[in-house]
C-alpha cells in the first residue's frame, strides 16, 4: 500500500473542460509535492472526464472518480473525502487556481501547532479584481459573523479535528468550516494571497440574495441559534459579505 500523502486535495468538477487545466496545473506547480489530487467528475456533459484522464495517465498522484449521476458539489466533495488518505484536507474547485507556495506555507503553519490554516485570496473575472484578506487568527465566535475562510484557501488537520463531511445545503462549505472551527484549538489566517477565485455571473456564490438566505438557514436550522442573536450575526454577515466582494464586484 502506498504511503499516505501529507495533503489530500478535493476537487469536484462539472462541465469544466475550459478551466480545469488551469486548476490542475496550479496544483502541479506546488513547491510541496507530497499530495494527492482527487477529482470527482460529477457526470459532466463536456470533455472534463477526458481532460482529467490525461493527467491520471502521467501522474499517479491524480485520482479520478466518476459519478454515475449528477450529485452536486457537496456530495461530490464527500465522495472525494471518503477516498482521501492525507493528514491535511484542502479544497480547490475546477475553475480556481493556487499560487505555487500555497501548500508549503500552509504546511509550515500546521507545524507551528495550527489545526486550521486559511489564506488571503484574489477574486477575479470579467475584467475586475479584488483581494480578500482574512483575520490573522480565527475562532468560532468570529466565524459566525460571516465566512472569512475562502474554501479554496482553507485546509485542516484531520488527525486533530476528524474528517468533516459537507451537508447538501447552500453554503455547505461555510457550515463545514463552522463545525471544524468549533472543534479547533488554534487556527491562523495567512496574509499572503495564495489563491485565485474565479467570479462569474452564473456562479452560485456570486448571488448575494441566495447567499443571505443560505446563511440565515444555517443560523436558524443547522445551528439552532435564537432569533435575536441570528439577527445580530446576520447584520455582521451582510457587512462582511459586501466588503469581501469589493466595490468592483457589486
Amino acid at each position: 500500500m502506498k504511503t499516505a500523502p501529507l495533503f489530500s486535495i478535493i476537487m469536484p468538477a462539472y462541465d469544466a473542460e475550459n478551466t480545469i487545466d488551469e486548476a490542475i496545473e496550479s496544483v502541479f506547480m506546488q513547491t510541496l509535492e507530497d499530495y494527492e489530487l482527487i477529482v470527482v467528475n460529477d457526470c459532466s456533459q463536456d470533455k472534463t472526464r477526458q481532460v482529467v484522464e490525461e493527467y491520471v495517465q502521467v501522474d499517479e498522484r491524480v485520482l479520478l472518480i466518476n459519478n454515475n449521476e449528477n450529485k452536486g458539489v457537496a456530495r461530490s466533495r464527500n465522495k472525494a473525502l471518503e477516498a482521501s488518505r492525507g493528514r491535511y484536507i484542502t479544497f480547490l474547485d475546477s475553475d480556481d487556481r493556487w499560487s505555487p507556495q500555497k501548500l508549503e506555507k500552509q504546511y509550515h503553519a500546521f507545524c507551528r501547532g495550527n489545526d486550521i490554516v486559511f489564506t488571503a485570496y484574489k477574486r477575479f473575472g470579467e475584467g475586475k479584481e479584488a483581494v480578500v484578506y482574512p483575520p490573522i487568527t480565527g475562532c468560532y465566535r468570529s466565524l459566525l459573523k460571516g465566512n472569512y475562510i475562502g474554501n479554496l484557501t482553507g485546509a485542516y488537520d484531520r488527525d486533530a479535528l476528524g474528517l468533516e463531511f459537507q451537508k447538501d445545503i447552500g453554503h455547505e462549505d461555510y457550515l463545514m468550516w463552522l463545525r471544524l472551527m468549533y472543534r479547533s484549538y488554534k487556527s491562523v489566517g495567512l496574509q499572503e494571497v495564495l489563491a485565485e477565485y474565479r467570479v462569474s455571473t452564473d456562479s452560485l456564490s456570486s448571488n448575494m440574495i441566495k447567499g443571505a438566505q443560505w446563511t440565515w438557514q444555517i443560523y436558524r436550522k443547522e445551528l439552532n441559534i435564537g432569533i435575536f442573536r441570528s439577527l445580530f450575526l446576520f447584520g455582521n454577515y451582510f457587512i462582511r459579505a459586501i466588503k469581501k466582494r469589493g466595490a468592483g464586484f457589486l
